[in-house]
C-alpha cells in the first residue's frame, strides 16, 4: 500500500452580496437543525447523516475568541454589526463594456475551506459510489464494475479540532484582512467524505483614519492592489498572494508538529475553488486515482503475463524444436520403411524357411529312423557276428602263434640236422633222402612264417580282416 502523504492547504471563494451569507450558513451549519440536515443530505450524497452530530459550529464571541454556536442568526447578527461599521458604500456590479459580464462590485464575504490531511485520517475504502457528473447515477469502470471511492475519518477528533483551530488562527492572523474579528464563524465537519473546516469571514478591516469604522480590504488581501508589491517593486497579483498564504500555512502547521508534506506544491491544491467544485474535482481525482491504481495493477498483471507468455513461448520453442527433431526422426524412419519392410519380409521368410527346414529335418529324421530300423537291426546282428568272428580270430591267432612257436622251436632244434642233410650228396639214395627231409622241414619253416605273418591282428579293422 502506498504511503499516505498529508497535504495542507485551503480553498477560497468570495461573494459580493451580503444577503448570500444566509444560504452559505444554511449549508455550513446545517447540523443546528434537523430540517437543514435533511435538505442538504438529499442534495449531497457525501453527507453521512448519522455523523452530523459530530460537527461543531462556532461563532465569534466578540472578545477575541470563538464560542459554540446554537443558532445561525448569531453569525448573521455579528456580521451585520460589522457591515454597519463600513463607512463607504458598497459598489454594485456593472456590465463589462467588452464582455457584458457583471463586474466591479464590492467583495464582502469570503468562504474558506481547509481539509484535514490524509496523514491524520483513517481510510474507509469503498464507502461512496462515484456518481456520473452528467446523469447523477453511479458510474461504472471499463469492466462494468461500480466505481467506489473511500471516505476518510479523523484518526483523533481532538487532534483534528486542534488542527482546524490552528488553521483558523493562521488565516485570521495572516490572510483575512480584518484579522480574528473579521472571522464571523466556522464549522468543523466530520459528516462528509473528508473532515474539513468551513470559515466564513468578511473582507473588512479597521479604517486607519477612524477607529470606529471599517473599510473593505478585499483587493489588498485577495487581488491586485496598488499598495501591495513584491520584493522587486511590482504590484503583487492575487495568485502570488495565494502562493505565499499557502506556503505560510504549511510552515505554520509544520512548526506545530503536524504530519504534512514539506514540499507540497500549492498549485495542486485547487486554490480558488468553491466547496462544491472542489468536491466534484475530488470525485474526479478519486476516479483518476482508482483508474491509476487499476492501471498499475493491470500493468503488473501484464508484466506477469508477459513473463509467463515469454516462458510459455520459450517452452513452445523448445517443444517446437523437439517436434521438429521428432518430425525429422519420423521422416528418417519413414524413408527406412521400405528397407524395413523388405528386411521384415526377408526375416519372416527366413523364419518360415527355418521352421520348414526344421520340420522337414524332423520329418526326414523320423522317416529315416523308420526306414533304417531294419538296416540298423541287420547291422546290429552283423556287428554281433563280427564281434564273434573277431573273438574267434583272436583265438585262432593265438593258436597260430602257439603253433608257429612250436614250429620255430622244432626248426631251431632241427636246423643243425637240416643243414647237415642239405650238405649230403643228393645223388646218393641216402643223400637224396636227407635233402628231401631237409626241403620238407624248410617248407614247414616257411609255412610257419606264413602262418605267423597271417595271424589275425586284434587292433585291425574287423571288416578288413574278414574281407581279407
Amino acid at each position: 500500500m502506498a504511503e499516505i502523504i498529508g497535504r495542507a492547504g485551503f480553498h477560497a471563494q468570495h461573494t459580493k452580496n451580503v444577503s448570500e451569507r444566509g444560504a452559505v450558513l444554511h449549508e455550513m451549519m446545517r447540523e443546528l437543525d434537523e430540517d437543514s440536515v435533511a435538505y442538504w443530505a438529499a442534495r449531497n450524497p457525501n453527507i453521512v447523516v448519522a455523523d452530523e452530530a459530530l460537527n461543531e459550529a462556532m461563532v465569534n464571541d466578540r472578545a477575541g475568541g470563538f464560542r459554540t454556536c446554537t443558532d445561525r442568526t448569531e453569525v448573521l447578527d455579528y456580521g451585520a454589526d460589522r457591515v454597519r461599521r463600513v463607512k463607504r458604500k458598497f459598489r454594485e456590479d456593472k456590465p463589462d463594456r467588452n464582455t457584458g459580464r457583471m463586474k466591479g462590485g464590492t467583495v464582502t464575504t469570503s468562504l474558506l475551506v481547509a481539509h484535514l490531511p490524509k496523514s491524520l485520517c483513517v481510510e474507509i475504502p469503498g464507502h461512496y459510489p462515484v456518481l456520473d457528473s452528467k446523469t447523477g447515477q453511479p458510474a461504472v469502470d471499463y469492466d462494468g464494475q461500480p466505481m467506489m471511492r473511500s471516505r476518510w475519518a479523523a484518526r483523533d477528533r481532538d487532534q483534528a479540532r486542534r488542527y482546524f483551530q490552528d488553521v483558523v488562527q493562521y488565516l485570521a492572523q495572516e490572510v483575512i484582512p480584518g484579522g480574528q474579528e473579521a472571522v464571523l464563524g466556522y464549522d468543523i465537519q466530520h459528516s462528509e467524505s473528508t473532515p474539513h473546516v468551513q470559515v466564513i469571514a468578511d473582507t473588512f478591516a479597521e479604517d486607519p483614519k477612524d477607529a470606529a469604522a471599517l473599510r473593505v480590504e478585499a483587493s489588498r488581501a485577495w487581488f491586485s492592489h496598488r499598495e501591495v508589491r513584491d520584493e522587486t517593486g511590482r504590484q503583487k497579483s492575487g495568485p502570488a498572494k495565494l502562493r505565499d498564504y499557502h506556503a505560510g500555512l504549511k510552515q505554520h502547521l509544520i512548526d506545530r508538529g503536524y504530519e504534512i508534506s514539506a514540499d507540497f506544491d500549492e498549485e495542486r491544491h485547487l486554490v480558488g475553488m468553491g466547496k462544491d467544485e472542489y468536491g466534484r474535482v475530488m470525485d474526479a481525482k478519486h476516479h483518476i486515482d482508482r483508474l491509476h491504481d487499476r492501471a498499475v495493477a493491470d500493468h503488473v498483471k501484464l508484466n506477469d503475463w508477459d513473463a509467463s507468455l515469454l516462458a510459455h513461448r520459450h517452452e513452445l520453442e523448445d517443444k517446437e524444436a523437439d517436434l521438429t527433431e521428432h518430425q525429422r526422426e519420423l521422416e528418417r524412419r519413414e524413408a527406412e520403411l521400405p528397407a524395413l519392410r523388405r528386411r521384415v519380409a526377408e526375416d519372416s521368410r527366413q523364419e518360415v524357411l527355418a521352421t520348414a527346414r526344421t520340420q522337414i529335418q524332423e520329418k526326414v529324421q523320423q522317416e529315416l529312423a523308420s526306414a533304417l530300423a531294419p538296416a540298423q537291426s541287420l547291422l546290429d546282428r552283423r556287428q554281433e557276428k563280427l564281434e564273434e568272428r573277431l573273438a574267434q580270430a583272436a583265438w585262432d591267432r593265438e593258436a597260430y602263434l602257439n603253433a608257429t612257436a612250436q614250429l620255430e622251436r622244432m626248426s631251431r632244434s632241427l636246423r643243425p640236422l637240416v643243414e647237415k642233410w642239405e650238405q649230403r650228396n643228393p645223388h646218393t639214395e641216402q643223400g637224396a633222402k636227407a635233402q628231401s627231409h631237409a626241403a620238407r622241414i624248410r617248407g614247414i619253416e616257411q609255412r610257419a612264417a606264413e602262418i605267423r605273418a597271417n595271424a589275425p591282428d586284434p587292433d585291425a579293422d574287423p571288416e578288413a580282416e574278414l574281407g581279407h
